[in-house]
């Protein structure tokens, strides 16, 4: 069957196919479990070395790992990608000094600052403190 007509058959939703082979899959399997069993003079190495080439032969059989993928339409795409959680931003929007101006409150300030500054400056009970040192109380400056 052909590659373009297995994926149209595949999407939608036409298994009867894929029926057939597990079909044909299972009688093997039947096959190979009789003769599984019947390896009772074997070694343990001939043993491993035959479990080892079954799996091979019924890999191969299987075909590609991509035909057996579950296809993604483009609407599942977009759901995905908006479902993901966006992890904050840190980058540099400008000296503390102008984010209190632009913000004034020590909490949504402290959500706009870059990494760097996340470092240098910590916010304790609504204020703003560098070095231990308050800098910012919330409503004003405090210089020192």
């Amino acid at each position: 069957m052909n590659d373009s007509v297995r994926d149209i058959l595949r999407k939608m939703g036409e298994n009867s196919s894929q029926d057939r082979e597990r079909d044909r899959w299972r009688k093997r399997a039947e096959e190979v479990a009789s003769d599984y069993h019947s390896t009772g003079d074997k070694t343990e190495i001939e043993k491993k070395h035959e479990h080892f080439r079954r799996q091979q032969e019924f890999a191969s059989r299987l075909g590609p790992a991509a035909e057996r993928l579950p296809v993604m339409t483009a609407e599942a795409k977009e759901r995905r990608e908006k479902a993901k959680t966006r992890g904050k931003k840190l980058q540099f929007e400008g000296p503390i000094e102008k984010l209190i101006e632009k913000y004034r409150n020590p909490e949504e300030v402290f959500r706009h600052l870059s990494l760097g500054q996340l470092m240098k400056y910590e916010l304790k009970e609504g204020k703003i403190y560098e070095k231990g040192k308050m800098i910012y109380d919330g409503e004003k400056w405090v210089k020192e």
